[in-house]
């Protein structure tokens, strides 16, 4: 067995979050936080090497029926997500599972400083990166953008756009919709010239799966007020992605306001708890240099978005904060995922 290596890129959504579960387009952005996995032969026990701030091993067992045993402690979501794609690949195996040592280094998405967790999208990189490796150990026929999607799917519980799975697979910038008949539709766009912006991140993590469960609340208590909120939503991410192909910075600025408006009457009304004080303090500081700010993705924590169509604006945005909050070295061509078989 030749040693394997795939690395996969994190994500940043640039509009779209909500409503792209019920099937809006949505544009976000690869950044070069990346996982990278190693799956490699070995004469020994199996072992599942988790690296974040430290390395852990887990020594295992596997067999081709999908069974998945680890001799001592658990990897917790790590674990779970390998055990999850076994699932998916049972009756593709072969009959002998090999001896092999899997290592998942996620750490570029946390800090190195204490650990947090920056929400850039790593179990997505991580699913990628996984899935692709043992694509490519098993030598499947599988296709395997739809294979990453449906194991993430799957390890999220069926919740989920899968629009950050895409931006690892892809890399730059994309434009992501789910269609009526469930499967993900990807396209890379360009940046427009012209437009400016600033990651930043808030200092805190934010549990995403909480916050769709408090959406979900509103959808089954008041399902005409979700509609109602999210058809506006869809309406406006709509709006925006012509205005991207178009390359109209003006517009897609005024967009953007309006989808963060968007986002707060949806807040408001279902207590997702999007705009954290972080956010809203954010918020405040863009608007009064004339430049706008929006939470990325699900808010609550994580980063949020300053954008403007002056470059001295976001420089003097990124003057006023903390240098360690913001993601300066974004670039809208970093590569999706990568594989090398040395």
């Amino acid at each position: 067995m030749r040693p394997i290596a795939v690395s996969a890129p994190g994500k940043l959504v640039i509009a779209g979050e909500y409503a792209v579960i019920d099937g809006a387009p949505a544009t976000a952005l690869a950044v070069n936080r990346r996982s990278r996995i190693s799956v490699s032969a070995t004469p020994g026990q199996s072992v599942l090497e988790v690296t974040t701030s430290s390395t852990e091993r887990f020594p295992f067992t596997w067999q081709a029926d999908g069974g998945l045993q680890f001799t001592d402690n658990d990897p917790a979501e790590r674990g779970e997500l390998l055990r999850v794609l076994l699932k998916q690949l049972i009756g593709r195996l072969p009959a002998a599972m090999p001896g092999v040592v899997i290592s998942i280094d996620s750490s570029e998405f946390y800090l190195p400083t204490d650990g947090q967790k920056l929400g850039l999208g790593s179990s997505a990189a991580v699913c990628v990166s996984l899935t692709t490796a043992l694509h490519a150990l098993f030598d499947l026929p599988d296709n395997v953008q739809q294979l990453c999607d449906t194991v993430h799917r799957e390890f999220q519980g069926g919740k989920g756009s899968g629009i950050d799975v895409a931006t690892s697979l892809h890399g730059g910038v994309i434009r992501f919709q789910r269609e009526a008949m469930g499967l993900p539709k990807s396209e890379v766009l360009s940046w427009p010239q012209g437009l400016y912006m600033l990651p930043v991140w808030t200092g805190h993590a934010a549990s995403t799966g909480q916050m769709l469960e408090r959406l979900d609340g509103l959808r089954d208590t008041n399902p005409s007020m979700y509609l109602s909120l999210i058809g506006d939503l869809t309406q406006i991410a709509g709006s925006f992605q012509e205005a991207w192909q178009r390359q109209n910075v003006p517009e897609l600025l005024d967009l953007l306001v309006t989808y963060h408006c968007g986002l707060n009457r949806l807040d408001e009304t279902a207590a997702v708890g999007i705009y954290s004080a972080e956010h809203v303090d954010f918020q405040r500081r863009a608007a009064a240099i004339g430049a706008v700010y929006k939470p990325s993705g699900a808010g609550g924590g994580d980063f949020g978005l300053v954008f403007s169509d002056s470059s001295a604006k976001i420089e003097q945005f990124a003057a006023d904060c903390d240098s360690a909050l913001m993601l300066p070295d974004w670039s809208p061509f970093v590569p999706g995922v990568e594989l090398r078989i040395d």
